[in-house]
């Protein structure tokens, strides 16, 4: 068996790797960020980012699926409130907890406390990685996050992704 010849990495605190290692995002809560720890283009079976959502943030706050890759989060700070299809009310997620979302899972998320949360996302495949880049991205290119841009470019992009809303939303 031949295994093939890579170098190790670190990639320390408040760094990223990849095209676009740390993608800023501002909201009226305050800024949090999504920094790519492991992307896309390094060649393994799966991607991983770091994700901080400012106090009160929810993208979008309605039930959304990925349709191409299964997901996985490890809460490390903070409380994520997360949402499944059929839950009438948020299941509390804190440090140490860990959630799985298979690919076509149902689910939804937010941070309805006052202090940030914090926690690493797995993709695999690998590619969601950049969906939070393209978005900052083509809002910045298209005046500012005004809830115009946000209501057309958000749901250009999640298409482009595979990332759907449910059909009652």
């Amino acid at each position: 068996m031949s295994v093939p010849n890579s170098e190790p990495f670190v990639v320390q605190p408040g760094e990223g790797r990849g095209p676009s290692p740390i993608t800023t995002i501002s909201t009226p809560g305050g800024e949090g960020n999504v920094a790519v720890k492991l992307d896309r283009h390094d060649g393994e079976g799966f991607s991983m980012t770091e994700y901080t959502a400012p106090p009160g943030f929810a993208p979008p706050p309605v039930l959304h699926r990925h349709t191409r890759e299964s997901a996985g989060a490890y809460i490390l700070d903070g409380e994520l409130s997360m949402w499944f299809e059929g839950d009438d009310e948020p299941r509390k997620l804190g440090p140490g907890t860990f959630v799985w979302l298979p690919r076509g899972a149902w689910f939804r998320w937010a941070n309805e406390t006052e202090e940030p949360v914090r926690w690493l996302n797995f993709f695999t495949p690998p590619g969601f990685d950049h969906f939070f880049a393209e978005v900052a991205a083509e809002v910045t290119a298209a005046g500012g996050p005004s809830p115009e841009v946000m209501a057309r470019v958000v749901p250009e992009v999640r298409a482009r992704y595979g990332d759907e809303g449910h059909p009652d939303a």
